[in-house]
């Protein structure tokens, strides 16, 4: 019998149970999944914990790699890091690859082996020599074709990516299914892929006549958040041009720096969310010619069941475009929306609702309006034709501003409107 005080210890090969040492007993597969948790400096060093571990961390399916890890380290020591790193673990057989290096850092040059885009070309190169990864489950080797990766997600950030990168998503990752890209420099053409289902450009450069194109047969979800274009050649811009059939869910940020030759979307019959924002304010000089990309974008996305704008001030002129119909929408969430002199942009998105629900108002102050003065008297008498029987909830959030005006225009609509409901939300 085992005296008090001398119970075994789990050393270096414990791997059974009763008193051993319980985590060394759980099987490669479930410490996998803890390592592929942890960020990729944590997790080599558990290769200090015993001899069984040394082994385990280059096969982990998940390869998390962060800068910010290394954060008084300095440059080098991440990139010796980062190149030892990429040589213990085949990319090509990940099921998921991150890699977050600080913004500026690949622009500089700093790092002799030619910084973050060398690192993901050495390791794209390496995959065509790599034999076929094993099956996820244990069983068969798949039957991809020699240089084909596995991976299913994709997140960088603060990367330089030239064309190599993006033939090599269209043509060796026919299982990529999450893409993210943030504050990266873009140069190179087109993103295409034939199995991506999630997109995601969260402050990326590029210049004006580069990237400008994104195919996507498959593609459910997608975010353009900003981007920015760092060419000053904008006399022939090009548009932005995405080609996604199953879209279900669009995000856009856009102002008016950011896609000078304006977006253009293809026919998206699946489109049941989509949320546009106006992140900057243009010139008056510039304001008709971005309006009528704004309205191609509001055309676009006509079919949507919910539609949110933020931003979206835009006078009618004096030949206002045709807004598109919007069959579909019973939703409607304007962001800090700033009431035109006469509410046009509202009557015309009423009249062009027929089967709106609920419409949202967060409304900004109205800088144009001189105390005392009513817009009521200016409006034209076409906005009246509203049909919205639908219509159940008008939620109306303000600050400090005066929305004494805005509900009395809602209430002329009364007998259109014979189901709304008006709540007034005051925060902070």
């Amino acid at each position: 019998m085992e005296a008090l005080g001398k119970r075994k210890r789990g050393g270096d090969d414990a791997g059974g149970g009763g008193g051993g040492d319980r985590l060394n007993a759980l099987p490669d597969h479930l410490l996998h999944e803890v390592m592929s948790r942890m960020k990729a400096r944590q997790m080599v060093q558990t290769c200090a914990l015993s001899r069984r571990w040394r082994h385990l961390w280059p096969k982990v399916p998940c390869l998390d790699i962060d800068q910010r890890e290394f954060l008084h380290a300095g440059h080098d020591k991440f990139d010796d890091f980062v190149y030892f790193l990429l040589r213990e673990v085949p990319v090509a057989r990940l099921d998921a690859f991150r890699l977050h290096a600080n913004e500026g850092f690949d622009k500089a040059g700093l790092v002799a082996t030619g910084g973050a885009s060398a690192w993901i070309r050495r390791a794209v190169m390496a995959s065509a020599l790599a034999a076929p990864p094993p099956a996820r489950d244990g069983g068969p080797t798949t039957t991809s074709s020699s240089g084909s990766w596995r991976l299913r997600r994709l997140h960088l950030s603060g990367v330089r990516l030239e064309g190599p990168f993006a033939e090599h998503v269209r043509s060796r990752c026919p299982s990529l299914e999450d893409l993210e890209l943030r504050a990266c420099t873009c140069r190179f053409r087109a993103i295409a892929s034939g199995s991506l289902g999630s997109l995601s450009l969260v402050r990326c450069a590029s210049a004006a006549k580069e990237f400008a194109e994104i195919s996507a047969p498959r593609l459910r979800s997608l975010v353009v958040d900003q981007g920015s274009s760092s060419s000053n050649d904008v006399a022939s811009p090009t548009p932005f041009v995405v080609t996604a059939p199953a879209l279900a869910r669009l995000s856009l940020v856009v102002s008016p720096y950011n896609f000078p030759g304006g977006v253009s979307f293809g026919e998206m019959g699946s489109l049941a969310r989509a949320s546009i924002h106006l992140k900057e304010r243009e010139t008056m000089a510039k304001r008709a010619h971005h309006r009528s990309h704004l309205f191609k974008i509001l055309r676009s996305v006509s079919n949507v069941t919910s539609l949110e704008l933020n931003g979206f001030d835009v006078t009618v002129p004096v030949e206002p475009p045709s807004y598109p119909e919007f069959k579909n929408m019973r939703a409607l969430i304007l962001r800090n929306y700033d009431p035109d002199g006469n509410f046009q942009t509202l009557g015309h998105f009423l009249q062009s609702s027929p089967i709106l629900e609920k419409l949202t108002l967060q409304c900004c102050k109205d800088t144009r309006k001189k105390k005392g003065t009513s817009k009521m008297k200016n409006i034209d008498p076409n906005l009246m034709d509203v049909r919205c029987e639908n219509l159940k909830l008008t939620e109306i959030i303000y600050k400090d501003d005066d929305v004494g005006q805005l509900v009395e225009f809602l209430l002329r609509f009364s007998r259109n409107l014979p189901n709304n409901n008006i709540r007034l939300i005051k925060i902070d």
